[in-house]
């Protein structure tokens, strides 16, 4: 049966509260919309101005749905247009008849219609969305490390802490801006609305900043368990990192442990691993790339050098190439060409453009296929390793 695309109409919200509450609220419906939603309130898909719902429909009758945010993301230094996708469900007694491929086909073609260069979301099953170029991009490990060991971290807790308002965004945003150009992947922010506090519940949450200005913060909600979990950890100088952590074992003394999340190159995965302490690989963020000449020409270079590519794009063709790409520090030009020495699937170029894993470990892997040396050095340096992190929940 065919499937058909749609904007979402108010008519609409009954049918698709039941869809949308069936796959994310365990049947529950989310509540009326509100003039002015807080941070962190679980809000019905598409009710803030920069995110469009969508609606699937099939013989007339409404059988999934999805939303599209509009963002930017930091790549290598600088930054590419974005398309967050988010809350995509299918009716329950229709799911793998073809509505999910529909969707996110359509979702595909439609950001790239619209001018951006990047896809981004949070996946509940990442085999799924590889069928369509997505791939897991960076490497956030959870730390878990008892109460016990942290008077051995021998800790430097040298600024000043407080605590401020999960509603004011100001005193972080230079902080946060700092920290989020370390890295590939990490979404441009107005608020903390796409944080880990709109998918826990429990009593209000805890904003700890560090210094004045602000040079990290933290934020948590007491927990019951045995575990004291730390939603979001963010930091611009290692006084800010060093003070926060140094917090975590006040706050977490009725617990046994605290845990939080880190990139891949983190300061305690660094400095301070020791036995006793859990660190593993956390739900991973996937990209997909939507313009393949686009991304290209946004990155900087810091070098000259030139190859050409082909890219495997069974969705958008326009992908595909080949391309010759020159990089200088002046700029990067891409033009199309007749024959490719570097072939590449649309998920593995994902990866090579935010730069984890980079394009050097992905021929490593023959994970690329290269048939002249030269190009591979080139490609190499252009796109070599950039950690990437992704913290936004949606």
């Amino acid at each position: 049966m065919v499937v058909l695309m749609r904007e979402y109409r108010d008519a609409d919200r009954e049918r698709v509260n039941v869809i949308w509450g069936d796959a994310f609220r365990r049947g529950d419906a989310y509540p009326p919309p509100k003039p002015n939603p807080s941070v962190g309130d679980r809000t019905f898909p598409g009710d803030y101005e920069d995110e469009e719902a969508f609606v699937a429909e099939q013989d007339g009758n409404i059988v999934g749905g999805f939303a599209i945010r509009s963002t930017s993301v930091t790549c290598r230094g600088t930054t590419l247009t974005c398309g967050g996708v988010a809350a995509v469900a299918v009716a329950a007694e229709v799911r793998k008849g073809g509505v999910g491929k529909a969707m996110m086909t359509w979702a595909i073609e439609r950001m790239r219609a619209n001018g951006q260069i990047i896809g981004n979301l949070r996946a509940a099953h990442e085999v799924f969305y590889r069928r369509y170029g997505w791939e897991c991009c960076g490497n956030q490990v959870r730390v878990a490390c008892p109460l016990t060991l942290f008077p051995g971290l021998k800790l430097r807790p040298v600024l000043p802490t407080r605590r401020l308002s999960i509603e004011d965004w100001e005193p972080l945003r230079e902080t946060y801006e700092k920290f989020a150009y370390n890295y590939s992947g990490m979404a441009s922010r107005k608020s903390l609305r796409w944080s880990g506090i709109r998918l826990t519940s429990g009593g209000p949450p805890c904003l700890i900043a560090a210094g004045n200005p602000v040079e990290g913060y933290a934020i948590l909600r007491p927990s019951g368990g045995p575990d004291q979990g730390i939603l979001e950890f963010v930091w611009s100088t290692p006084e800010g990192y060093e003070t926060l952590l140094s917090t975590f074992a006040g706050v977490a003394i009725n617990h046994t442990s605290v845990s939080w999340t880190e990139p891949s190159n983190g300061p305690f995965m660094s400095r301070r691993l020791t036995r006793g302490v859990d660190a593993k690989l956390d739900h991973p963020s996937m990209f997909r790339v939507l313009d393949v000449p686009g991304s290209l020409r946004s990155l900087p270079a810091s070098s000259a050098g030139t190859f050409t590519l082909a890219v495997d794009d069974e969705i958008l063709t326009s992908n595909r190439g080949p391309w010759r790409v020159s990089y200088a520090p002046e700029g990067v030009e891409v033009e199309r060409c007749d024959t490719a020495d570097v072939h590449i699937d649309i998920r593995q170029f994902a990866q090579a453009l935010l730069g984890e894993p980079s394009f050097p470990e992905l021929l490593t892997n023959s994970l690329v296929s290269c048939t002249s040396d030269q190009a591979a050095q080139a490609a190499s340096a252009f796109l070599g390793r950039k950690p990437t992190y992704n913290m936004e929940l949606f």
